[in-house]
């Protein structure tokens, strides 16, 4: 499966032209989701949602654009704010998630939850919720008396009605050819940018012919790492020259290798797929030099199993602060 992905990635993202049979798939793909949306748009098939405000951060790619980043940083920041929060996500990979909706705590396993569900739950304060259907989490979050309830993923889940769509794209992959699946990567077609709240540009910039007024930039900074094991922290520099092993089993990893690359530290990337991890076996192979993991990756693994030199990159969500204030404002005005 991943050697597929990797064909489909070089398709989408470096100007190869589809086959015809995927571009014929394409069209079938498209057809059928404006069928299925337009049978939301009808009232055919249900849309509904809880008695409180519901935010979706989603993607129109699929893979990483770092959407589950910047959920954390949003529900983090409200919950500062002194808001209730709750978090509906699929608990994508888990051997658990499935139609019934099951409230995290700190000790859920990635293994039966997904990773990112798990990220979630362990470095924020809020309530998450893990059900392939966002309807019944949503539903279940809002019994659990929460002031609002943010969506990571589900811009497509149109069973799930919203109050404000943010959609993050990646200044690194953008939209690729900007053809749907298969032949390309996007899961709708680039005209649903004009109906989002938001586009929360991972990277700050985009093509130039789709500049938008509603647009936030950011960036997701590691300016420094945290050992697992005795809890130092080290600027991300000091490593400079290094010989470094890296795991970063997430969407886009390219982003980061060239950033660590770029600070002169040598990186030996260990290839792991998106949501998947190394075995046990591999893990007692990497003792020869220092680990960088994201905290993604972290959920993944016990620290038993981690060379005592491995060491957690700690992510900080840039953002400018005039943009962050439009869209805190918009989102606080929503709650109230």
């Amino acid at each position: 499966m991943t050697k597929i992905i990797q064909i489909l990635e070089t398709i989408w993202y470096q100007d190869k032209k589809p086959p015809l049979l995927l571009i014929g798939l394409s069209r079938i793909y498209g057809f059928l989701f404006m069928a299925r949306k337009a049978l939301f748009d009808f009232g055919i098939l249900l849309s509904d949602k809880p008695d409180v405000p519901v935010i979706i951060i989603g993607n129109l790619n699929v893979g990483g654009t770092g959407k589950t980043p910047l959920t954390l940083y949003l529900a983090n920041t409200l919950s500062e704010a002194g808001k209730r929060v709750g978090i509906a996500t699929r608990g994508y990979k888990g051997n658990k998630s499935d139609s019934t909706p099951y409230i995290l705590d700190k000790n859920s396993n990635a293994k039966d939850y997904g990773d990112e569900a798990v990220y979630l739950s362990r470095y924020s304060n809020v309530i998450v919720c893990v059900c392939r259907e966002r309807l019944k989490a949503a539903n279940l979050l809002f019994e659990r008396g929460v002031d609002v309830i943010l969506s990571d993923d589900g811009l497509q889940h149109f069973a799930l009605k919203r109050d404000l769509e943010l959609a993050v794209v990646s200044s690194n992959r953008a939209f690729g050819n900007r053809r749907l699946l298969p032949a390309g990567p996007l899961r709708e077609g680039l005209d649903r940018l004009h109906t989002l709240d938001f586009i929360c540009l991972n990277g700050k910039t985009i093509d130039d012919d789709l500049n938008f007024e509603n647009t936030i930039g950011f960036e997701i900074a590691n300016r420094t790492v945290k050992n697992i094991h005795n809890g130092q922290i080290r600027p991300i520099d000091s490593f400079m020259n290094d010989d470094i092993n890296l795991i970063a089993g997430i969407g886009d990893p390219n982003v980061l290798i060239h950033k660590l690359i770029k600070l002169g530290i040598n990186i030996n990337h260990i290839e792991v797929a998106d949501h998947e991890a190394i075995d046990s076996l591999e893990i007692k192979n990497l003792q020869n030099r220092s680990l960088f993991l994201t905290p993604k990756d972290l959920v993944k693994y016990s620290k038993d199993d981690l060379p005592q030199e491995t060491w957690e990159l700690i992510p900080e969500i840039m953002i400018d602060q005039s943009q962050e204030k439009v869209m805190m404002k918009k989102i606080l005005e929503i709650i109230q």
